[in-house]
């Protein structure tokens, strides 16, 4: 078979690097020898040419073992075989899934996954290339200190440029450092009646309540409690920080209420139409984000 079509691979590295050559995604396939399921799939899936006819030329398939591969097989968090993990050419996680599955059922979910995949890169080759970046700068201020545009440069992990050592930092001196309230989440409006009612209320600075260092404005005392009693249930999803952002760009910069979405029930915040479009169009790949983020890695809050 021609290398530019070739579609099972048992190299980690060389199928990534064949895969940053033709910019595919990588579908890696973890079983282990003593594994039953995974013996019936390699007869019942990955031995017919069904599979080859349907997914060459669209992904890289990699077959691991994960007996002998146990650094990937903890990378990746895979406990149970057969799993199927799927990556991007920078490794970050797309999908992933467990348990035996059938040809067909293979197959429609690898293409599932591949098409989402190909749109959403379409759709950031396209931004790129128009000049539209997937930071709108032009509309973020910071709001702890001095206002102005946010600079390119700022981000969330920041390296020490000079040649001093960082001073060693306790963790009571940092909670000292932070700031009680970051700013008011959700521009006011209240997040309960949101969830619950799909509604946008404002609340009340009296029926406000702290949750990691932002400050939730409620409706009335019965939304407070509601709040009070599961936080993460109300709250959005990455301290209210972009998410398309954070995939792209590793920044944690937040979203706007103007551009919100529930998915599966949980409130998330976008700085552009274009962002939640995308986010849309791919959600398992966002939703997977792996980030610990803390109030002092947001940059910046939206002055809307």
């Amino acid at each position: 078979m021609a290398a530019d079509t070739q579609l099972v691979y048992h190299d980690f590295r060389e199928a990534m690097q064949v895969a940053r050559e033709r910019q595919l995604p990588l579908l890696l396939h973890f079983g282990a020898e003593w594994c039953n399921p995974c013996q019936r799939m390699e007869q019942t899936v990955f031995a017919r040419p069904e599979l080859e006819r349907n997914l060459a030329g669209k992904l890289i398939l990699v077959k691991i073992d994960a007996d002998r591969s146990p650094e990937l097989t903890q990378m990746y968090r895979v406990n149970s075989y057969p799993s199927d993990v799927f990556i991007d050419t920078q490794g970050r996680v797309l999908s992933k899934s467990s348990g035996v599955s059938s040809l067909q059922g293979y197959i429609a979910s690898a293409l599932q996954v591949e098409s989402r995949y190909r749109q959403s890169t379409q759709l950031v080759q396209e931004r790129q290339e128009s000049g539209n970046s997937p930071a709108p700068y032009s509309f973020l201020d910071i709001r702890l200190g001095q206002t102005g545009p946010f600079p390119e440069s700022v981000q969330v992990s920041q390296t020490r440029t000079d040649s001093k050592p960082a001073p060693t930092e306790t963790l009571t001196d940092i909670e000292e450092k932070e700031p009680e309230v970051v700013f008011v989440a959700l521009d006011g409006y209240c997040p309960v009646r949101l969830r619950e009612k799909r509604s946008w209320v404002k609340g009340a600075e009296k029926h406000s309540f702290i949750y990691q260092q932002q400050e939730y404005r409620c409706a009335g005392e019965d939304e407070v409690k509601a709040f009070e009693s599961n936080p993460d249930d109300y709250a959005p999803r990455l301290l209210g920080c972009d998410p398309v952002l954070m995939w792209e760009t590793d920044r944690a910069l937040p979203g706007s209420t103007e551009f919100a979405a529930y998915y599966g029930n949980q409130l998330y915040l976008f700085t552009s139409e274009e962002n939640r479009e995308m986010f849309r169009i791919d959600p398992q790949r966002y939703i997977d984000l792996k980030h610990v983020l803390a109030p002092r890695d947001v940059e910046a809050t939206l002055i809307r």
